[in-house]
């Protein structure tokens, strides 16, 4: 007898369910709003791909492309951008490959021009056909001279310049971008006064000229710059300044610098006199105060063209001269010391800093007085013998002899048990 089969009862549908339409909307019946969303998605070489369809590459024309990374390595491709894709955001001209460049510009690098006469010579002009460029990259592009037309794109907000060594270039030639923002132009041939950026005062949030070594004037000219987030000058020789002008109203938005060794407290900055320096790191110690970013792993030293620097023989039983200056921190407490680079066991431990952090009537921006508690002992393990002094002074302003300025020297042979003296 045959088993009956059992099968499992249909689902009706709901009373209210609703039903699909019979025939979805066509791709031709997409209105420019929804073809600039879907568009939207995709970077330039998609879009570009897509003008295969009659509908799109009519649309292309007129879309105002997002910003997205895209690089120009062959020179036919940014041509047919121009025509069919001319309202893009965000380029990289990058190299075009062995044996091409772009049309030299004015006073060009001879050398270059030689060397590359008979390569095949692009247009570089047609990128002023992006109308609505707002971030140009030129990394290892194949420039040679100076190109005036590439600093007159109104809408440029983001500008970086990366490896163009006959790419020639002025600080002034940025004046012509009034929407310029950010500025990478990192070991770049640029040259002139940082004081003609002031056209930018009201814009530029980013500005790093790092190992430019054409540019000069004094760092404090962009103090009233009120978007300035990121000011980096690191290697920069031509810049000068000091940090102990800088006042609280001073760079009021900045969150990192970087400066050379130029400026009065740059980086790895030389000191001519010991009495500079108490000042200078009670100014620095502000600074970083204010902005966190700012590292405190940083040195500095005495110069040797200083009066106050004398030689040593590193064979001589005394210590060699504590002629480097650090910031020391242990918790909350901040100091500064002495350092002897060449005898570690010879320990310069702990400056101590003891500030007032409550402003002066100095118009209320200057830094107080500091109060040091100074104190020299010198070991000596053969003899065991040792010697002390003592000062208590509230200005740092000592006669020129000694260690003036210098807060809390231990100077010992005996690394068992250094004198160490913090600020709270």
């Amino acid at each position: 007898m045959a088993t009956p089969t059992r099968k499992k009862p249909r689902l009706s549908a709901s009373p209210n369910a609703t039903s699909l339409p019979n025939e979805l909307p066509s791709f031709n019946s997409l209105n420019n709003d929804e073809l600039a969303h879907v568009l939207g998605f995709l970077p330039p070489e998609d879009i570009m791909r897509a003008r295969l369809s009659i509908k799109l590459r009519d649309f292309a024309t007129t879309l105002i492309v997002p910003p997205s990374d895209y690089r120009v390595r062959r020179y036919k491709v940014m041509e047919a951008m121009t025509k069919s894709l001319s309202n893009i955001q965000q380029i990289t001209i990058d190299n075009l490959g062995f044996g091409q460049k772009y049309a030299d510009g004015r006073d060009p690098n001879e050398d270059r021009v030689k060397y590359t006469k008979d390569h095949i010579t692009r247009d570089i002009t047609i990128l002023t056909r992006f109308k609505k460029l707002r971030v140009l990259e030129l990394n290892d592009a194949p420039l040679n001279g100076r190109y005036a037309f590439l600093f007159k794109l109104p809408l440029l907000q983001k500008l970086s310049i990366i490896s163009m060594d006959c790419f020639k270039w002025d600080v002034y030639m940025l004046s012509g971008l009034l929407s310029l923002r950010e500025l990478h132009c990192e070991g770049s041939c640029i040259e002139g006064n940082i004081k003609d950026l002031r056209a930018l005062k009201d814009t530029l949030e980013k500005l790093n000229m790092h190992n430019c070594l054409g540019i000069e004037g004094d760092f404090m000219t962009l103090s009233d710059f009120r978007r300035l987030k990121t000011l980096d000058l690191g290697g920069a020789s031509g810049i000068i300044g000091d940090v102990r002008e800088i006042l609280t109203d001073d760079f009021q938005a900045l969150e990192e610098l970087h400066l050379p060794n130029s400026v009065v407290g740059g980086k790895d900055h030389q000191f001519q006199l010991i009495s500079e320096v108490a000042d200078v790191m009670l100014a620095l110690h502000r600074l970083q105060q204010r902005i966190p970013t700012i590292s405190r792993d940083c040195y500095w030293e005495l110069a040797a063209a200083s009066p106050e620097w004398y030689d040593f023989d590193e064979y001589d039983q005394y210590p060699a001269p504590p002629f480097i200056v650090s910031f020391v921190q242990a918790g909350p407490r901040v100091g500064w010391r002495w350092l002897s680079p060449s005898r570690p066991r010879i320990r310069l431990n702990w400056a101590r800093i003891r500030v007032d952090d409550t402003q002066s009537d100095r118009g209320g921006n200057a830094p107080a007085p500091a109060h040091f508690n100074s104190r020299a002992s010198f070991t000596d393990d053969a003899k065991r013998k040792s010697s002390h002094l003592s000062l208590q002074h509230d200005n740092p302003s000592l006669p020129r002899h000694g260690f003036q300025g210098v807060t809390t020297i231990a100077c010992s042979t005996d690394t068992t048990h250094p004198q160490e003296g913090l600020s709270s």
